[in-house]
């Protein structure tokens, strides 16, 4: 980890929460990682749903590079189909779901100022609901590599 403190978008609090209970990941032969967070969102009317994240990072050699996001509803969910975009257009929603990737191709650290809009609100019904959702996955990711990492690996 370099001598710089990351600063996040998220409380310290928050970032361990997810770290421990929503990521999971699983180390690569070829030295990068994948890492899977669920996560538990609800529609406006109070519906809850999960989706899978997975994100593939590159070794830390190269700069723990992004090279794979995905979102998927979690199998045997139902809930992600009671929200208002899925209801007006399931399979636009469903697309965006599997092909918006934001930083794709950058180092992991981009993360850190990286600023879309965003909107906190547990559906992803809207670009900013979905940019916030990708946001707390890559900062726990890298927040998560960077809490076992060595000054070399440096997410």
């Amino acid at each position: 980890m370099t001598s710089a403190t990351p600063h996040y978008a998220f409380p310290l609090r928050a970032l361990n929460r997810w770290r421990d209970e929503r990521i999971v990941l699983h180390d690569q032969p070829d030295g990068g990682v994948c890492a899977r967070f669920h996560f538990e969102g609800s529609t406006c009317g109070n519906i809850p749903f999960n989706l899978g994240y997975v994100v593939r990072v590159a070794a830390a050699s190269e700069g723990f590079r992004l090279l794979e996001l995905r979102c998927d509803p979690l199998p045997g969910d139902h809930g992600h189909e009671r929200m208002c975009s899925y209801l007006e257009d399931a399979t636009s929603l469903l697309e965006s779901l599997r092909t918006e990737q934001p930083l794709v191709g950058c180092p992991l650290a981009a993360v850190l100022d990286w600023r879309p809009a965003t909107s906190p609100a547990g559906c992803v019904c809207s670009a900013a609901n979905l940019a916030h959702k990708w946001l707390v996955v890559l900062q726990t990711l890298h927040f998560t590599l960077a809490s076992r990492g060595t000054e070399t690996d440096s997410p």
